[in-house]
């Protein structure tokens, strides 16, 4: 008998399907791809807040090969790990469980590296974990090319020159450290068997893998691997969703800063991490890769003539404090550090 399929929204096709086939390089896009392709992301974000990418380009291996990396990291001891310790200046660095914190009822388990500098060395000694640098750099590279893509394509949509906002991301990982766009790995180990089952200790911490939020920056790109737990709040709605796993798929989502400079036409996804139901799903680890696309430290953003598709009504606008004075944008810089005041231990 077939396994029974998952409930989740890409099993329910709920999710859009966007095929980057054909588009061509960020440096040399098919101009007429790049507008329709616009158009689909625009309409995707506006209406579920999130899109799935296929024929993006990026080859699964290369995602296998850094999990690989980040299991090799994440059993070295401590005090070997302790050297690599995130940088509050630049957010460059190893997270341990419990120093990013977005739910306080429960304990979040998860190991992530952030990676805002490709810089050798600026990564875990070859002697510590020998690819680290290899795989990681070009991955790095790739996902910062792919942002270019969407970046344009997102311009035409929104009807700004894709110069624009290409000129505004200008600085993703470059070593000037003016622009705070990062790739991070992430590592959710297996759930401590005392957390389940009706013997469970009243005193036994609840665990969970990440609480609930959304991400700050323009927009996230997420590759994860067929584990499960991610869960949405789809636009308008507050009901969480399981997301499901397409083999290959990279997701896209829109994050604060797209929110509030399109005032909400582009609401940011509100999603969590949740722990796998059943001992096996339990006792596995979880892997992705997020690539959060974030305008440069002073960036100007250009004004914006967009309106909203006529049959498709943005959610109410209500504003951050930290986000938003007199309806215009905070400097990208200041949002960034505020958010993660809030959420680092």
């Amino acid at each position: 008998m077939a396994a029974q399929q998952e409930e989740s929204l890409l099993a329910r096709c709920e999710i859009p399907i966007i095929d980057l086939a054909h588009i061509g390089t960020d440096v040399c896009p098919m101009k007429s791809v790049l507008r329709r392709i616009g158009q689909q992301l625009f309409t995707a974000l506006n209406t579920k807040g999130l899109a799935v990418l296929v024929n993006h380009g990026i080859a699964d291996e290369k995602l296998k090969a850094v999990y690989a990396d980040l299991d090799n990291f994440c059993a070295l001891p401590d005090g070997c790990k302790a050297q690599y310790l995130r940088n509050p200046e630049n957010n460059h660095g190893y997270v341990l469980p419990g120093m990013e914190q977005f739910d306080t009822t429960k304990k979040e388990l998860r190991h992530l590296f952030n990676i805002t500098s490709l810089s050798a060395a600026s990564m875990p000694a070859q002697e510590e974990v020998p690819e680290f640098t290899k795989h990681a750099v070009p991955l790095a590279q790739d996902l910062t090319n792919l942002s270019r893509v969407i970046l344009q394509a997102l311009a035409y949509a929104m009807g700004v020159p894709p110069s624009a906002l290409l000129e505004s991301h200008a600085g993703m990982l470059q070593a000037s450290g003016a622009n705070p766009s990062t790739m991070r790995l992430l590592y959710y180990p297996p759930v401590p068997p005392e957390d389940a089952g009706p013997r469970r200790a009243p005193d036994a911490p609840h665990y969970t893998r990440c609480g609930a939020h959304a991400d700050y920056g323009t927009f996230t790109l997420l590759a994860q691997d067929s584990e499960g737990g991610l869960e949405v709040k789809l636009n308008g709605s507050d009901k969480w969703q399981k997301v499901g796993h397409l083999p290959g798929a990279i997701l896209v989502q829109a994050g604060e800063l797209l929110a509030s400079w399109t005032t909400n036409v582009l609401p940011a996804l509100v999603h969590r991490v949740v722990v796998p139901s059943g001992a096996y799903a339990r006792a596995r680890g979880r892997h992705c890769v997020a690539f959060f696309c974030h305008p440069d430290n002073e960036a100007v953003l250009p004004p914006l003539p967009l309106r909203a598709p006529p049959d498709a009504p943005p959610p109410a606008f209500t504003p951050h404090t930290h986000l938003t004075l007199h309806h215009r944008i905070l400097n990208a810089a200041h949002h960034l550090q505020k958010r993660f005041r809030e959420t680092y231990a």
